[in-house]
């Protein structure tokens, strides 16, 4: 519920700065690996469960939504506001 709530924050948002020529987008990673993931990463089960449920079979590292982040930032987004992209091995596709 909270995701769809940002989507919707964030389409709302795009239409509104629009005519300022402000772009709105979100980035919606899947289990990133960080200092904080890393210990429920090191469960066998918990990691072949979430594997399971990308189809890239990795978890994302910071330097992936990083990345994201940066393209929507740049001119070469130009035309991309109030959408989510997925940084997500697959894992919404299924």
């Amino acid at each position: 519920m909270t995701k769809f709530g940002l989507e919707g924050l964030t389409k709302g948002m795009s239409l509104d700065l629009a005519k300022y020529n402000i772009r709105v987008n979100t980035v919606c990673p899947t289990f990133v690996v960080t200092p904080m993931t890393k210990k429920f990463l090191k469960s066998k089960k918990f990691k072949r469960e979430v594997l399971g449920n990308i189809p890239l079979g990795k978890f994302a590292e910071l330097s992936d939504v990083a990345s994201a982040a940066v393209f929507l930032a740049s001119d070469a987004a130009s035309m991309i506001t109030g959408t989510s992209l997925l940084v997500d091995g697959g894992w919404t596709a299924k």
